[in-house]
């Protein structure tokens, strides 16, 4: 029992002398490092001066905060993990109870002035000045820097709302040349963050790095694939306009005589305007590409435009006197749309062909209705299709 106790209080002791001297020896390696050695942050940590200095850069993704199709901008946030051997800060680890590693302040250390090179906002340093540094006793530097990276990315909305866009965010040591660094992408080159935050709007589809090496600097690209969630336009813009088009076909099927008609077709082309106003914010708002959807709606308006006039005509011509003659090509549609019966007798004026077939002109506007309302459809579900098959075969 007295032995059990002795090696607890020795143990005990010995662990207490360990943690205490770790302690001391943490402050005598800060000595050593920065201030008996004299250590400047200024100057490049390589012995041999002559030879660049390799810099490991990794980027991390934590979200997208946005895209800007007016500014061409990608707002991202993440942080790099830049790594660089500083052969001034290694040390003998036995020499320091085994220490194999420190953490240090940013500011006080040297570190390569790594910028984002096409970046949207004003040059600034990377990270913060309460964020540390990570040295292992090999001199080995980690260095973490948060941030929240605006870039210039080409936004090409044709495809709106099933558009892929691809962002480019280019590192580069902003002041020092090739000859004093050569930076790299580092193993794992572009990495999602385990809690990686969704948008709304937009979806990260791939992410890769590429290394870049120019005249006289070396850089590091990390691309950016995202896609547009396209539901929320399907729903909200695209759907509407479907059955404010299909509304305005179904015009021809009102009989013309009726006053209802004119007041339907202006009904319903108020009704474009009116949910154009509304959603004209929504729509991509730019002048380097014109997205098909928006081609696509003004199609539609274009046929509404159209279906008023033609209303608008036909109302006119209904009102006509029997004694009108009715036009030679409305007479001929008005045969070929009807069946062929024998004519009965009336005491109301017609106007007579030779074969002695009456047609009036509400029965050649009727003909002529029939006619336009399949060419109308046709038409829309050709452009339908069209823009569907373009903008979805981009999507997939």
């Amino acid at each position: 029992m007295t032995a059990t106790w002795c090696l607890i209080i020795l143990l005990t002791f010995l662990f207490g002398s360990v943690i205490s001297q770790s302690n001391i020896n943490v402050q005598n390696l800060y000595t050593l490092l920065f201030t008996t050695n004299n250590y400047n942050k200024l100057i490049r940590p390589s012995r041999n001066q002559s030879v660049p200095l390799p810099v490991h850069v990794i980027f991390t993704l934590y979200g997208i905060s946005g895209v800007d199709e007016i500014e061409q901008k990608l707002t991202a946030t993440g942080w790099l993990e830049v790594e660089w051997t500083d052969e001034l800060l290694a040390w003998t680890p036995a020499s320091y109870g085994g220490l194999k590693y420190i953490y240090y302040p940013q500011g006080e250390v040297w570190k390569p002035d790594i910028s984002l090179q096409n970046g949207f906002s004003k040059l600034e340093e990377l990270g913060s000045k309460f964020i540390s540094v990570f040295i292992d006793s090999n001199g080995l530097v980690n260095w973490k820097p948060f941030q929240v990276f605006e870039s210039k990315c080409d936004i090409d909305s044709t495809y709106f709302p099933f558009d892929k866009q691809t962002c480019h965010l280019d590192f580069v040591a902003w002041s020092l040349s090739g000859k004093d660094v050569h930076i790299t992408q580092g193993r794992k080159g572009v990495k999602l963050a385990d809690d990686l935050q969704r948008h709304g709007e937009w979806k990260i589809l791939s992410s890769t790095a590429l290394n870049l090496a120019e005249s006289d600097e070396t850089k590091v690209r990390f691309t950016i694939v995202i896609q547009r969630k396209p539901l929320y336009a399907i729903v909200n813009y695209i759907m509407p306009i479907l059955l404010l088009s299909i509304l305005d076909i179904f015009t021809f099927k009102i009989p013309v005589g009726t006053g209802e008609r004119i007041g339907y077709v202006i009904t319903v082309w108020l009704a474009y305007a009116v949910f154009l106003t509304i959603i004209s914010d929504s729509l991509p708002q730019t002048s380097e590409s014109i997205p098909i959807v928006s081609i696509y709606i003004m199609i539609q308006i274009f046929i509404g435009t159209v279906i008023v006039i033609i209303s608008a005509i036909e109302s006119g011509c209904a009102h006509l006197s029997n004694d009108e003659p009715v036009y030679y090509l409305f007479r001929t549609l008005a045969r070929k749309c009807r069946k062929r019966s024998v004519q009965s007798e009336s005491k109301m004026p017609l106007w007579l062909d030779g074969d002695e077939n009456c047609v009036t002109w509400t029965e050649a506007i009727s003909a002529l209705d029939k006619i336009l309302f399949w060419v109308c459809l046709t038409v829309f579900v050709l452009s339908t299709l069209i823009s569907l098959l373009f903008a979805g075969l981009k999507y997939i």
